[in-house]
């Protein structure tokens, strides 16, 4: 660990004094050409790099070679920077035309890109801030040791790193599937075979069903549950625990509403409105994005259509508006429905929803 640390020090020594990109270049390729064992090889700094068949030249920060042939190659930027993309886009670009496997960008942190030769992007395999004591800093030192670097153990390296991210990929595409309304009517089909099974009839599957919510929220996202939020929802319900609330029995709220001045809704069809408007006022949202931004749930035509032919819910054919002229079309063309499902419990959602939109929302006297 001592070699990472005396290296993330420097560094740091040289973000808090607002090096120049030249001098923390040096810093960097002192740190490999010693630090690092690198002395031995060749080493160098704006390499010249030759572009096409014409006489024109790009200049790569630091060149690695190894037994004289390219290895790596690694794009400067000041440590105060922020990485954007144009920045990989030029890495990339070194990667193609030296042409190198590797390549490690070194400004505010320190990421490993790796782009095999029948690649056209490079994928980021290690990123490591610049802290002391890091487990990540530690693997960098000694993926980059000179007695330890080479091809070999830097390809199997990234391609194990790309099989862990592909793996974490999956598992978090699955999570967010269960925390969808996707999920939701899974666990609902799940009760409700085990209802039967314990003896119960379809009508008192259906009430039960009925008188219960199934909220599913992603542990990771509880510790925000009670932030705002300002580029969606406030109130939206983060997204893998089951939590399982009876609904309170309250006195039946038979409020009617204004919307924008007209009308004479209920709960449901104001909700209905509401969300009609905002997808008229925005025609180029696709339908994930509709459904990561409306606070209650829209599922697909086909979907729900799906979803009937396999439900025992008796109350199948009225948990969505799906007449012609409730039924909306998101820019990416999928027909979609939005819940019948409103209640006291959660009216207040779309309400502010449509509030922060600039809707008018009024109860009627």
């Amino acid at each position: 660990m001592n070699a990472w640390n005396t290296i993330c020090t420097d560094l740091l020594n040289e973000k808090s004094r607002q090096a120049t990109e030249k001098d923390y270049q040096s810093k960097v390729f002192t740190h490999f050409y010693y630090l690092l064992g690198w002395y031995s090889e060749r080493v160098e700094q704006q390499y010249q790099q030759r572009v096409g068949s014409n006489v024109q030249y790009v200049y790569p920060d630091i060149v690695f070679f190894a037994n004289n042939e390219k290895l790596f190659v690694v794009e400067m930027k000041q440590p105060n920077h922020t990485q954007t993309k144009e920045d990989i886009e030029q890495l990339s670009s070194y990667m193609k035309l030296l042409p190198v496997q590797f390549g490690v960008y070194i400004g505010e942190h320190i990421e490993l890109y790796y782009k095999p030769f029948n690649c056209e992007s490079p994928t980021s395999v290690l990123k490591i801030e610049l802290k002391t004591d890091s487990d990540k800093g530690k693997t960098f030192v000694e993926l980059f040791k000179r007695e330890n670097c080479n091809i070999e153990k830097l390809t199997e390296f990234c391609r194990s790193q790309i099989e862990k991210i592909d793996k974490e990929n999956r598992i978090n595409d699955y999570i967010n599937e269960l925390t969808s309304e996707t999920g939701k009517r899974l666990l609902i089909e799940l009760l409700s075979s085990k209802l039967y099974a314990d003896g119960y009839t379809e009508e008192s599957v259906n009430k039960i069903i009925d008188n219960i919510e199934i909220n599913i929220i992603n542990k990771n996202q509880l510790q925000n549950l009670h932030k705002e939020q300002t580029t969606v929802p406030k109130d939206l319900q983060p997204t893998g625990v089951v939590e399982y609330k009876p609904k309170k029995k309250n006195n039946l709220d038979h409020t009617r509403y204004l919307f924008n001045g007209k009308g004479n809704y209920g709960k449901g069809r104001l909700s209905l409105e509401i969300v009609k408007q905002f997808v008229q006022d925005n025609p180029n949202l696709t339908y994930n994005q509709l459904k990561d931004t409306i606070p209650l749930p829209i599922y697909s035509f086909d979907e729900i259509q799906l979803w009937k032919q396999t439900t025992k819910d008796q109350h199948k054919d009225t948990r969505w508006f799906e007449d012609k002229t409730d039924l909306m079309v998101s820019y990416d063309g999928i027909t979609f429905a939005f819940t019948t499902q409103i209640g006291s419990g959660n009216i207040g959602k779309i309400v502010e929803f449509g509030r922060r939109q600039g809707y008018s929302i009024e109860p009627i006297k």
